[in-house]
């Protein structure tokens, strides 16, 4: 009865996206299972138009922030016709009984330094479906396949493959050459100006505060502790501010060559981090504009992960946390614990209901940032509370909408330790761990 009143009282919402990180900004199409298994029968059947529109209508996504629709399908008696947004870049394609052929136009040919042209023919040899061409002074990525044995899975893997290598390649001559000979561009939209100057201010105060932090510790063997609050720092404003173009790329080759296995001393690895947070440090906010806009995505650049890997990951962290606790080392503590959510947000592929989870934590960890933002903050730095109403409703959105499905998936709100950050993270982090994700 009292479940009952409760839920008459706050009644569980389907949760929004996060509209941070690397992700679709947007939640998977609730009818996705049914449509791509209908898709499978229709191609089975050998109604090849039917089986497409099945396809595509699984990929759109709900509750989609962007002004413009990420995915838009045209079908006619002969053939369908599609666009679809990936980032930087725009695919059209176009879907006959016989084939289905696709391409994004990515630059005028003529403005192309020839580094570009020879990297284009270099990439052909790492890409599957896609390959690179010439036509009409227009440098085109676009792939081609056959529909006589076809199968969604076999649209997936190449529809996706082409939507996040056009948008890749066009991000990188956007950071690295000249953005004027990139085409269809048109969708991309600007950040207003006082976002812009509120993360650009962030980010000099986050860079202080872990500078200040880490006094009285660079000079000492403490260079584990320094590794976290580096890399927390730049995952955090990789995560929040979603920078593009140079400025993701040399974030991304920071992140990812400190966990190269390499012969470089970790020592080493830190300089470099600290070096590039000064070159941060120092970009005017004309520069740090020029890296930002708003898009739309189809596809999530991350393959779904196993939640067996995901509780590995924490797992392994919180053994981190207990080494630190037992060699007295408590700053790094409450790093490690904002690491962990940063961390996981950045690296893998999450079910919408962890991805919301997780960044529920970054909420906890960044409240200022989010009061800035206009959100509700769930904890106050100044006064070290929680407001545990709020966050038990939030964890509730995130996981019961799906409870149908996983029977096993419960809400743990009431499970939270609200008693300090370092206390609530254990807890959450331990709840995470032990989610059931087992489907009917």
């Amino acid at each position: 009865m009292f479940d009952t009143i409760r839920a008459w009282l706050s009644p569980t919402r389907m949760h929004r996206a996060p509209q941070y990180g690397r992700g679709t900004h947007a939640l998977p199409n609730h009818n996705e299972k049914e449509l791509f298994d209908r898709a499978s029968e229709a191609f089975i059947q050998g109604d090849i138009l039917s089986g497409y529109t099945f396809f595509l209508s699984s990929l759109i996504h709900q509750n989609d922030p962007f002004s413009i629709p990420h995915l838009s399908i045209e079908r006619t008696d002969e053939m369908i016709r599609f666009s679809l947004y990936q980032g930087y870049a725009l695919i059209k394609g176009t879907v006959t009984p016989t084939s289905l052929e696709a391409y994004a136009d990515i630059a005028l040919s003529e403005k192309l330094h020839v580094a570009i042209k020879r990297r284009f023919l270099e990439r052909d040899f790492q890409l599957t479906y896609c390959r690179f061409s010439h036509s009409e002074g227009i440098i085109k990525l676009s792939i081609r396949l056959d529909n006589g044995t076809i199968t969604p899975q076999k649209i997936f893997f190449p529809l996706r493959e082409i939507a996040l290598n056009a948008d890749f390649e066009k991000e990188f001559i956007a950071g690295e050459f000249d953005e004027s000979a990139l085409l269809d561009t048109e969708h991309l939209l600007p950040i207003s100006q006082n976002r812009i100057k509120s993360n650009y201010t962030f980010m000099h105060q986050w860079i202080k505060e872990t500078r200040q932090s880490l006094i009285g510790l660079l000079s000492n063997d403490n260079t584990g502790m320094v590794s976290f609050s580096y890399l927390a720092l730049l995952l955090q404003i990789d995560y929040l501010f979603l920078p593009h173009k140079k400025m993701a790329k040399n974030i991304s080759e920071k992140i990812n060559g400190y966990f190269m296995d390499d012969e470089k001393l970790t020592e080493d690895k830190n300089a470099d981090l600290e070096q590039y947070l000064s070159e941060l440090e120092s970009m005017d906010i004309e520069s740090f504009t020029t890296q930002f806009y708003h898009c739309a995505y189809t596809f999530s650049p991350f393959d779904q992960a196993m939640h067996d890997e995901i509780a590995a990951f924490i797992d392994e962290s919180l053994n981190k946390v207990r080494w630190y606790k037992n060699n007295r080392s408590n700053y790094v503590i409450t790093v490690i614990y904002r690491y962990i959510s940063l961390y996981i947000l950045y690296n893998y592929g999450l079910h919408p209901s962890l991805r919301a989870l997780f960044h529920l934590h970054v909420e906890i960890y960044a409240s200022d940032f989010f009061k800035t933002a206009g959100e509700t903050p769930l904890y106050d730095p100044r006064t070290q509370t929680f407001k545990q109403n709020l966050i038990a409703q939030r964890v509730r959105e995130s996981i019961e909408p799906y409870a149908d499905r996983y029977k096993g998936l419960q809400s743990f709100a009431e499970h939270l330790n609200y008693s300090d950050l370092n206390h609530f993270s254990q807890s959450f982090y331990l709840q995470i761990k032990n989610l059931d994700y087992t489907e009917v």
